[in-house]
């Protein structure tokens, strides 16, 4: 199918006509030529790239484009005439407001980007209509409840008085407010982002109901601004009955007053025993009260909400650091939802193109995505794939479907990347399917690395479907499934040695040893192993070169090669040493490092840790709120709140990847705490000093000195020290899991500044040149700059002018070579 090109230039003429839209509209339908199948999705296209700009100025144009293809609907002919109204009603529902003045248009869009929780381009247009008129209402409705979404808790508390001001007989203007002034003391008492808070209360959607004109067909609530769902009732007299106490306490427990719930919920099971829902809100009120092995308690009883109570009960056993527990109840909770949806798909997207195709009754060929989009959505769902979002990558894989891509390399990469996806949902055997379809694509020779992949994944695919198979009691049928696994490994293998990637070489040969190990064949497996060390050592991944050592020993001993096994162990402290394994040189497993961290962490948890919820989405914003107080806000403290929780999540769900992020910023968060705590421990020293009159002799110039140096090791600041330590070693142990060796180098340089602070220079030096080395060689020179400078201040610690010269002479020349 051509593109209609006459089309395409009315519409640009339209949506960049300077007059007002009526003018614009007739002149546009003056020149526009017949419009059929194809111009329609050139309608469609359009509209999709002014919905994705979330920006004011896009708003405007994009009320045009609907009304442009609403009136095209009106006046078209049949074939033509439903798609052009689908394509309106799509315009209309991503925020383009049917009709109304400037503030009316740029509200209603303000009102949609923040029900797709896109708040702050939300709040953007809630200010520009305010600017179009200063006394609009309900953009100061919405601008505070977004506001206090995003935690601007002044500015919300500022638009709700000020909204409430201009119309205090205004509904939403009294909701918003009382909202506001009910959320305030509950992000006053706790650091977490208020989206989870409101959640976690039971107002989240009361704080997403926005002000704003309703869609065509849409039902609405007859009265959604209802302030008794927030104010607290009058007690309920002694005559009252279980349901009006259990009423009392829920309104107490969503605006915080715990106590007040807690006494009530026990007043009405006090009157019927066998009240499960006064039951399951009891032990909610004492999980947010932070009492967890009370509200663990009373979800023993009976009769309970069962997907509900799982839920509730996971988030206490996460505050608890019971994780495996947690991880179980929250999959039956996943279980029980499935169960009630009859369904465990993902939800979908409707695909325009086959209703356009049925609309026109004739085939309609689609433009294929350019080169350039592919390749951005396949960073997006590599990113969305390593975070675990498997789900949300499912979804964006069905919007790309919905058009071919340009070349059959990159439709295989999306297979590839759909197979991760499905794979990462637990579905095996579809996920073998499209690892099929994209090597259906590449003949051999073409694109090697991406085949080794996909072999690699297929075989993956395989091994997960014959431990199914194990466990439902179908084993004789997983010989063949191992044969499959083999075989794919082994095209994997040969694809890794045409691509000369000697990393996926190594680890395939490892994962061919594996294989041969679990088949019953030691001797095969130990030849496998030992051709494993050459491709990690050129490949520098000394992980896979440390498993394979140590399988090679714990075979030989097995087999009865004793001599063969003390070489290989030997070999093993060799390579331990040259890796820099873990802490560069400290003989520890990575395991027993990860058990000390925690043990470290754990007990400066807080005392009464918050419970949150378990999904990616959560976890992010969680995270993403931590990053920001610890930042930008300087509040350590209150990110170490928000990052324990985090990390619980993150431990549950086994994500390597947010682990890492969560350890990184809880020990950048410890040395915070620890500089604040030391400068303290430096002013109280100080005054001492002061008051005493010391320091006038040079035995007391020396205790002096060395006071000061103790500061950082003693006392508070050498707790937290300790902490920022244990955070960052664990963090580098599971980087040394997963074998890379950036993330390590960025986890060893944040420990070098740490044994720095406690003033071991020589080994922060030594921890530091290693990760530079590796900055270096993987091309990070933002991150070798950042090294190079702490280097600096090490030597210049150290008494070595000299070196420090000629650190600062290579940073020199590295930040010529980045102008260049």
């Amino acid at each position: 199918m051509t593109r209609p090109p006459r089309f395409e230039q009315c519409l640009k003429d339209l949506l960049a006509d300077p007059r007002s839209d009526e003018r614009a509209l007739r002149r546009c339908l003056r020149r526009l030529p017949p419009v059929g199948i194809a111009e329609t999705v050139v309608l469609r296209e359009t509209g999709l790239r002014l919905i994705n700009d979330v920006s004011v100025e896009a708003t405007w144009p994009l009320g045009r484009l609907r009304r442009l293809a609403m009136t095209l609907a009106e006046r078209g002919d049949p074939v033509t005439r439903a798609g052009l109204f689908v394509v309106g009603r799509e315009i209309e529902l991503a925020g383009a407001a049917p009709a109304g003045t400037p503030a009316q248009v740029l509200n209603y869009r303000g009102c949609v980007l923040a029900e797709y929780e896109q708040l702050h381009p939300a709040v953007d247009h809630f200010s520009a209509a305010l600017g179009a008129d200063p006394g609009f209402v309900p953009a100061l409705v919405n601008r505070a409840l977004s506001a206090m979404e995003l935690g601007r808790t002044l500015d919300a508390r500022s638009d709700a008085a000020e909204a409430l001001e201009r119309g205090r007989d205004y509904p939403p203007a009294r909701f918003a407010d009382r909202l506001v002034r009910t959320l305030l003391p509950l992000a006053e008492r706790s650091p977490l982002p208020v989206s989870l808070l409101a959640a976690e209360h039971g107002v989240l959607d009361l704080l997403r109901t926005y002000d704003r004109a309703a869609r065509p067909l849409e039902p609405r609530d007859a009265s959604p601004w209802d302030e008794e769902a927030i104010t607290p009732p009058p007690r309920p007299p002694a005559s009252a009955d279980a349901a009006e106490h259990n009423h009392y306490g829920v309104v107490n427990g969503r605006i915080g007053r715990y106590t007040e719930a807690i006494h009530a919920f026990e007043s009405a099971l006090a009157r019927d025993p066998h009240f499960a829902r006064a039951r399951f809100n009891l032990a909610k009120a004492h999980q947010m009260a932070g009492d967890h092995e009370r509200a663990l308690a009373e979800l023993r009883g009976k009769n309970l909400p069962r997907r509900e109570a799982c839920t509730v009960r996971a988030r206490s056993l996460r505050a608890l650091w019971r994780i495996d527990e947690a991880r179980a109840q929250d999959a039956k909770a996943d279980g029980l939802e499935r169960r009630q949806r009859r369904t465990s798909a993902p939800p979908g997207l409707p695909d325009l193109s086959d209703l356009l195709r049925a609309v026109a009754r004739e085939p309609v060929g689609l433009e294929p995505w350019s080169p350039e989009r592919i390749r951005s959505a396949l960073a997006q769902l590599t990113r969305m794939s390593a975070r675990g979002r498997h789900g949300e990558a499912m979804q964006l894989l069905v919007r790309m479907a919905q058009r071919p891509a340009p070349t059959p390399g990159l439709q295989a990469r999306l297979h590839e990347r759909q197979a991760v996806a499905l794979a990462g949902l637990g579905r095996a055997a579809r996920a073998r399917e499209q690892y099929s379809a994209a090597l259906a694509l590449l003949p051999e020779g073409c694109d090697e690395d991406l085949r080794s992949r996909c072999f690699e994944g297929r075989a993956a695919c395989a091994a997960d479907g014959a431990g199914k198979a194990g466990k439902t009691g179908t084993a004789g049928k997983t010989g063949k499934g191992g044969k499959a696994r083999t075989d794919d490994l082994h095209a994997a293998l040969t694809s890794a040695l045409r691509a000369s990637d000697r990393a996926a070489e190594a680890r395939l040969r490892s994962l061919l040893g594996r294989a041969a190990q679990a088949s019953g064949h030691p001797h095969a497996a130990a030849a496998w192993y030992r051709s494993v060390l050459v491709p990690a050592r050129e490949a520098e991944d000394w992980q896979t070169e440390l498993d394979a050592l140590r399988r090679c020993a714990e075979l030989a001993d097995r087999l009865g090669h004793a001599d063969r096994s003390r070489t290989y162990g030997d070999e093993l402290s060799r390579a331990r040493h040259r890796a820099g394994d873990l802490a560069l040189c400290v003989d520890e497993d990575p395991e027993a490092v990860v058990q000390a961290s925690r043990r470290t962490l754990l007990a400066c948890a807080p005392a009464r840790p918050a419970a949150v919820g378990s999904s990616s989405r959560e976890l992010e914003r969680l995270l993403d709120h931590a990053d920001g107080l610890r930042g930008a806000q300087r509040r350590p403290a209150d990110a170490l709140a928000c990052y324990y929780p985090a990390l619980a999540v993150c431990l549950q769900r086994e994500d390597p990847g947010e682990t890492e992020r969560c350890l990184t910023g809880m020990g950048t968060a410890y040395e915070g705490l620890a500089g604040e705590a030391a400068l303290r421990a430096l002013t109280e020293l100080a005054r001492a000093l002061g008051e005493d009159g010391r320091a006038d002799t040079l035995r007391s110039a020396s205790g002096t000195l060395s006071d000061a140096a103790g500061v950082m090791t003693d006392g508070e600041a050498g707790e937290l020290t300790e902490c920022a330590r244990a955070a960052f070693r664990w963090a580098l142990a599971l980087g040394s899991r997963r074998g890379d060796q950036v993330a390590q180098a960025a986890a060893v340089s944040n420990l070098a500044m740490t044994e720095a602070r406690l003033g071991n220079l020589d080994t922060a030096s030594r921890y530091e040149r290693w990760a530079l080395d590796v900055h270096l060689r993987a091309g990070a020179d933002d991150r070798a700059r950042i090294g190079l400078g702490h280097l600096v201040r090490i030597a210049e610690r150290l008494g070595d002018e000299e070196g420090a010269a000629r650190l600062r002479r290579r940073r020199e020349e590295l930040d010529q070579r980045g102008e260049l």
